[in-house]
């Protein structure tokens, strides 16, 4: 068995010691992350335009004989994306 020299044990002493830093680090990424993806997030006619496409094209796809199930949920999800991205890019053409 591996013999830990006392430095290491005072620095990991140390480390489980500062529950303030650790909450604060734990804070400050909740934090980040959510600013991350409050400016990712689709603006309201984006919004309008996904729902819109994603409607269309869940008729289309099904029609086409696609179904979503867990043999064939591969193909169904790359037919309603190759749709979606159709879709989506015609409508924002037409805006």
């Amino acid at each position: 068995m591996k013999h830990t020299k006392d430095s290491e044990v005072k620095i990991a002493y140390k480390m489980g010691q500062s529950w303030g830093h650790q909450i604060l680090a734990v804070v400050i990424g909740i934090l980040v992350t959510m600013l991350v993806v409050w400016v990712t997030l689709p603006n309201a006619d984006e919004r309008l335009i996904n729902k819109q496409c994603f409607r269309q094209c869940k008729v289309e796809v099904e029609r086409e004989g696609h179904t979503m199930s867990f043999l064939s949920s591969r193909d169904y999800m790359a037919a309603m994306k190759e749709c979606h991205n159709e879709c989506a890019s015609l409508r924002r053409r037409g805006k």
